[in-house]
């Protein structure tokens, strides 16, 4: 296997644990962002936008690694004794992304459920609202009633 494929592949997996980092950070900001007095919809579009592109950036490395593996898996597997340090490099980077991949879901999954929260939170305020217009609406539709005087009938016969 040539040097320039083993440093493409150790390249490769080098950014994909920079972008889990990124991850990980944009989620940490995202539970910042829910979790506030005032959520910022717009942060938090802009927060999930960002995680999107992330993703994109990761699927398209997974697919270059493994394109790339498949084209060298056979040298890889026969000459193992001439690549021990790159593939101990390799081994120590797929430890280091399977932590940070752990790190992400444990991350996503409280984020969801702090978003539920929010989402719960913001049905309940805006039923509440609705709630308060229904009652200030038959209020003032009462309040009208009250000082309208109804036609009477006067009986003039005595």
């Amino acid at each position: 296997m040539s040097d320039a494929y083993m440093s493409m592949l150790i390249e490769s997996q080098e950014r994909k644990l920079e972008l889990l980092e990124k991850a990980i950070e944009l989620d940490k900001e995202q539970e910042t962002i829910i979790t506030g007095e005032q959520p910022d919809m717009g942060a938090l579009d802009a927060n999930i936008s960002a995680k999107g592109a992330l993703i994109d950036e990761l699927d398209r490395l997974d697919d270059g690694f493994e394109s790339l593996y498949a084209k060298v898996r056979e040298d890889f597997i026969n000459n193992k004794d001439s690549h021990r340090e790159e593939i101990h490099t390799l081994q120590e980077l797929i430890k280091k992304i399977t932590e940070k991949i752990a790190e992400v879901e444990a991350l996503e999954a409280r984020s969801k459920i702090n978003f539920e929260n929010f989402m719960k939170h913001r049905r309940n305020s805006l039923k509440d609202n609705k709630s308060a217009a229904k009652v200030a609406n038959t209020y003032s539709v009462n309040m009208r009633k009250m000082n309208k005087i109804d036609a009477m009938f006067v009986d003039n016969k005595k």
